[in-house]
């Protein structure tokens, strides 16, 4: 069974990432195992280990070691993150920074809310992911009035619902092949 992380990056009291994740996780095929992962309940510190991630040693701290074991147990990902001051959260930074290896060739769906489509946060989160050699197979914007309200109902268009589950599917799809190899 493919093991597919929710990773909620907002710790805002008054977010509307829970609805974004919801509308995520009812376009997640059924046989598919969702890890919800939420920054404002898993809060890491800020980093501690005495070793760079990207130089391949393994945590020592316990939440390092955590960490890793989580991100590590996943075939593929969605981040959903809102654009705050036209990047991502403070949260969702210090949580990638943690760790490389588990990024590398990790399948992720990234979806962005905000005005403007969150076009901002996609770049910066995209090239973030791309950058610790995740493979970011989708990226879906959805902008405040026309898929969204502020208050977090969901009212999006027919297109992000399909790039929505476009990107599930081929998220899953690579989990699967990299599983078979």
């Amino acid at each position: 069974m493919t093991k597919l992380g929710i990773l909620v990056s907002s710790a805002r009291p008054n977010r509307v990432s829970d609805s974004v994740t919801q509308w995520v996780r009812e376009s997640v095929p059924a046989e598919v195992e969702i890890d919800l992962i939420d920054l404002a309940v898993e809060t890491l510190p800020a980093f501690d280990e005495p070793h760079a991630p990207k130089s391949g040693a393994r945590p020592t701290t316990a939440h390092g070691q955590a960490w890793a074991e989580r991100i590590g147990a996943l075939d593929a990902i969605v981040i959903v993150t809102p654009q705050y001051n036209g990047s991502y959260t403070g949260a969702l930074k210090n949580a990638v920074d943690w760790l490389y290896t588990e990024w590398a060739e990790l399948p992720t769906v990234i979806v962005g809310y905000g005005w403007m489509d969150a076009a901002e946060v996609l770049g910066h989160l995209g090239a973030l992911m791309r950058r610790v050699g995740a493979d970011v197979v989708a990226e879906i914007g959805l902008g405040f009035g026309e898929d969204l309200s502020v208050e977090g109902e969901i009212t999006a268009r027919e297109e992000k619902a399909a790039a929505l589950t476009a990107g599930l599917e081929a998220a899953t799809a690579k989990a699967l092949q990299a599983a078979a190899v």
